[in-house]
């Protein structure tokens, strides 16, 4: 079992790191992956006890599960954005008069309060934040406690030395106790570090929801009741209660509830939220509907068929959910460095304060390293770093009909620089005309013939012969068998009848006249696909067919040459047509009458060599090479997501969605390595600089709430960084 679930609790990359150590620990929890900008944890698991030990282990570490709802993605994050917003006003309220009052003579303001008075008022303003921002104490103090301290840590031990040390200063200004060294007070960091941090974290809330924007825009579109006909009455019921084979019907302006067939009923479809495509489709009896399309004109009839979450809608939902809960392989290396961030910056902070102790420096002056190489440093920054550029670029990815499996299929894209082509259904549109028929038989006969057997093959020729007769009859084959690659076979009245490529009739010994043979090879230099059927071990006859090449196939691979990608074609259709369409769309690399094991043996020839290789095929017959490739492409019939041989879905009929995947994953990558590269770069420079680097040069010394701000705008930067993906344009159309 697997389910995405909300988790409270995380804030940065150390928390997803005890998080993980956690599950590990666990027995039964299969597998798992922590989001830190959804905060959810989507978990596989053997049984509920499992999950119960988990949630509970989790509970003790400070960290909340949540399995008895489903998610409200919605409503969670306008929640999580309402109690920031919140905690911030109150906690300016306080902060911002702490400011003023110990601040007031840097900026040229006197107040007619005395010394005695004024600490005590800050002591108060402060005392008032801290309880405010408690959590930020209880869980860091219960963090360093169980020995795995974490961004929370970091603060409640800098602004509570910071708090404390001015508590004992106002005590050894009140009781005359001569503490050497404790003359200043620090309420002033203390609280506005919080309030910055509080700041921080609102900020970064709203970034984060509109980074997951995405997807719940998809989860709106979501219908909530529909109107069936049970006995004889049409009523108004919960999707959740649409049983199979329920007949519901649709009225102009409404979304289709659940998966089905049109029983009765013209009109016109908005299908954009599952294909992208913006255009309505014509919809009529027999054709097949999908939820939560939009009915544009007609009243329509449908019988369901997938229901709950068996729907092509609620599989897409679980794809972005999970795809966005995945980790990038580029993830691994801050994985290692959170994991061990927060104790090094402990030890760097202890390590400060007593070397400027023994340097002979104040305590006070020493108390300033201490909070402020604390509050600087920032794991948040380096957590958000990649799943917030992830989040953005699947759903951007999800909202145009193109859904990557994973977090990995998008890293892996981006440094695709070979493109393996399927022809039929991938660089031709599937859509199969019969163009030729030859036989030495009765017409009807052959066809019906050919049809009976065709009908239990999955192939997409196949398929569009049996389109092309609904008229013929069918007759009952037995031991159906297919031999990849050549064609298939079975038995017809017990004798064999046998469909597929000259070289299955010469494999299967059946006799063609010279004659014949040649016409075959004459209808392939047209570019035709030639299939024949033998009954009974004797030649029947051949039917010839083609298929259209898609309008945008000369633009895609114009556009991918420029991206300097190597592009391949690989056919199980014969030499001739396979050329032809080559040259048609200006691919120069092409093999024919592949096998799929051929097929898969060419990727690993290619792989090889050093090339980074895509494939894009059917999803079906190609679905060995899918899952050879380092990235796997399919195209959706638009009532099935794809095979799970493959890492993308485009759902739209388009094969100009490969270059919006392939654009959208280098920006993404692109946004991760900058992101990294300032996280990283932030720390390396801040924590430094607040350890006194530059003090011995030209005196300078980080104050504690500056270095507070620097953290809290450092976490907001890469996220906002990542949202602004959304402004990219993706060369995907004909510009």
């Amino acid at each position: 079992m697997k389910r995405t679930l909300p988790l409270k609790g995380i804030h940065c990359a150390s928390c997803v790191s005890n998080v993980e150590k956690i599950l590990n620990s666990t027995s039964g929890i299969n597998e798992f992956h922590v989001n830190l900008v959804l905060k959810s944890l989507t978990i596989g698991f053997e049984t509920e006890e499992a999950i119960n030990e988990a949630k509970l282990k989790l509970k003790d570490s400070g960290y909340e599960l949540i399995t008895e709802v489903n998610r409200n993605t919605k409503n969670y994050y306008i929640q999580e954005i309402s109690e920031w917003k919140n905690r911030l006003i109150i906690t300016s309220l306080f902060g911002i008069p702490l400011f003023f009052i110990s601040m007031g003579e840097m900026v040229g303001l006197s107040y007619p309060i005395s010394v005695i008075n004024s600490n005590i008022i800050q002591l108060i303003l402060t005392t008032i934040i801290i309880i405010i921002g408690f959590d930020f104490f209880k869980i860091g103090l219960k963090k360093i406690i169980q020995l795995n301290p974490d961004m929370n840590s970091l603060i409640a031990l800098g602004t509570g030395s910071a708090y404390g040390f001015s508590l004992l200063s106002i005590f050894n200004q009140f009781m005359d106790l001569d503490f050497n060294g404790f003359n200043h007070i620090y309420f002033e960091s203390a609280g506005i570090i919080l309030l910055f941090i509080t700041a921080g974290r609102y900020l970064e809330a709203q970034a984060k929801g509109k980074a997951s924007q995405a997807l719940r825009s998809l989860l709106n579109h979501a219908p909530q009741n529909a109107l069936i006909k049970r006995d004889n009455e049409w009523i108004d019921i919960p999707i959740i209660d649409i049983e199979i084979d329920d007949l519901i019907r649709i009225k102009p302006g409404e979304k289709i509830p659940v998966d089905g067939i049109v029983v009765e009923g013209v009109s016109h479809v908005d299908e954009s939220v599952i294909t992208g495509e913006s255009l309505p489709v014509k919809k009529e009896e027999g054709q097949h509907l999908i939820s939560p399309g939009i009915n544009t004109s007609g009243t329509l009839i449908m019988r369901a068929e997938k229901v709950g979450a068996d729907t092509v809608f609620s599989q897409i939902i679980r794809m972005v959910e999970e795809a966005q809960s995945s980790k990038a392989p580029v993830q691994s290396l801050v994985d290692k460095i959170a994991s061990i961030f927060v104790p090094i910056v402990l030890i760097i902070a202890i390590g400060s304060f007593a070397y400027w102790i023994y340097l002979g420096e104040s305590v006070e002056f020493a108390l300033n390293i201490f909070i402020s190489v604390l509050i600087i440093a920032c794991p948040c920054s380096l957590g958000l770093a990649t799943p917030t550029a992830l989040v953005v670029g699947l759903g951007i990815g999800a909202k145009k009909g193109i859904h990557f499996r994973n977090a990995k299929a998008i890293q892996n894209l981006s440094k695709v620089n070979t493109l393996v082509f399927d022809k039929t259904g991938t660089i031709t549109s599937g859509k199969i005309a019969v163009t030729d028929i030859k036989t030495n038989q009765n017409k009807e006969l052959f066809i019906s013939y050919l049809k009976s057997i065709e009908f239990l093959s999955e192939h997409l020729l196949a398929k569009s012969i049996v389109n092309s007769f609904p008229e013929s009859k069918l007759l009952k084959i037995h031991d159906f068998e297919i031999e990849e690659g050549y064609g298939v076979y079975g038995n017809l009245n017990s004798r064999p009848i046998i469909t597929g490529s000259m070289r299955f009739m010469d494999k299967k010994n059946i006799k063609i006249s010279d004659k014949n043979k040649e016409l075959d090879l004459k209808l392939q230099s047209q570019g035709k696909t030639v299939i024949h059927l033998a009954y009974d071990r004797l030649w029947m006859g051949l039917i010839a067919v083609a298929d259209i090449i898609r309008d945008e196939s000369d633009f895609l691979i114009y556009k991918l040459k420029k991206m300097k990608i190597d592009l391949f074609i690989l056919s199980g259709d014969n030499p001739y047509t396979t050329k032809f369409v080559a040259d048609q769309v200006g691919i120069p690399n092409y093999k024919s009458e592949m096998l799929p094991a051929e097929k898969n043996k060419e990727i690993r020839d290619l792989k090889s060599k050093g090339k980074i290789v895509a494939m894009a095929g059917d999803g079906i017959n190609d679905a060995p090479s899918l899952v050879e490739a380092d990235v796997g492409i399919t195209l959706s019939t638009g009532t099935e997501i794809a095979s799970e041989s493959s890492d993308i879905v485009l759902m739209k009929p388009d094969l100009l969605g490969i270059l919006t995947a392939f654009t959208l994953s280098r920006y993404t990558m692109r946004k991760i390595k900058l992101n990294l590269f300032w996280a990283f770069s932030y720390n390396i420079l801040a924590i430094p600089i607040a350890m006194g680097l530059l003090y011995s040069y030209n005196g300078f010394l980080l104050s504690p709430m500056i270095a507070g701000g620097a953290m809290a705008l450092s976490s907001v930067s890469v996220v906002v960084n990542s949202v602004s993906l959304k402004l990219v344009k993706l060369n995907s159309s004909r510009e």
